[in-house]
């Protein structure tokens, strides 16, 4: 049958793929929820499904695709841009990606999604192609550490967010530059600590560092939490609380 040559070659689908392929047939429609029936194929959510049969009888679904098959304008975020830049510390099951569809975080195959509505400001992102062949929308490096560094616990928290920093061996200071500009207060001084010890690694101008010292006259500020347990390591340059000693987590950036 035509739908089994389908689902031996489409591992994740969409119901709007299958019917181009069969259009107007509403035996392939029955044929296909007789599938999911009988186990051969998942049905993730409305209108997304995952083959289990043929070559696909044993492999998981790439969480990168089901994201991208439940959100067409899917960009992968915080740990998944991470992830796809090739320098995340920890093995997770959790993959984040901006839309600007109203979409709920959802579980598939021991894994979880979340879905994060799009910023309303611009936000810097390239398409990355993986060995597999396969092209996904992410955020860039620069715009992925402005990210996580104003979130870190959307980056798995302070000493899996620096562990995996410590694997890019090169950012652009020009872009970041520009997206510092509409970053807080608080995000300037944690950006201003990183940036003075990826300082000589990263080729950050000083014109740079000057910037985000006069930016962060004030504070205090905190990397982790303002809040009981407060973050207690001070660094006087850069009006921030640390959560750790800061050598400690200098090494972290370092390994």
């Amino acid at each position: 049958m035509a739908i089994m040559g389908y689902l031996d070659t489409h591992h994740v689908f969409t119901l709007q793929e299958f019917t181009r392929t069969f259009p107007d047939s509403v035996t392939d429609r029955n044929l296909l929820i007789r599938a999911v029936g009988n186990g051969r194929v998942d049905r993730v959510r409305r209108g997304v499904y995952v083959s289990r049969t043929g070559q696909f009888g044993h492999t998981e679904a790439d969480p990168f695709d089901v994201a991208q098959a439940v959100a067409h304008d899917a960009i992968f975020c915080y740990l998944s841009a991470l992830q796809l830049h090739g320098v995340l510390h920890n093995v997770v099951t959790v993959t984040q990606f901006y839309t600007a569809q109203r979409l709920s975080c959802f579980d598939y195959s021991r894994h979880t999604y979340v879905p994060r509505r799009i910023p309303s400001a611009p936000i810097d992102t390239q398409t990355l192609l993986t060995p597999r062949g396969f092209s996904y929308r992410v955020t860039t490096r620069e715009q992925t550490i402005v990210d996580c560094i104003t979130t870190p616990a959307l980056a798995g928290g302070p000493e899996s967010l620096l562990r995996s920093l410590s694997g890019m061996t090169y950012v652009d200071p020009a872009k970041l530059a520009g997206l510092i500009g509409s970053a807080s207060r608080n995000t300037r001084a944690k950006l201003g600590w990183l940036l003075s010890v990826k300082r000589d690694e990263w080729a950050v101008p000083d014109a740079l560092l000057e910037e985000l010292k006069d930016s962060v006259r004030g504070g205090p500020y905190y990397f982790w939490s303002s809040r009981p347990p407060k973050d207690n390591q001070w660094v006087n340059k850069w009006k921030v609380y640390l959560p750790y000693p800061e050598q400690e987590m200098i090494t972290w950036l370092n390994q």
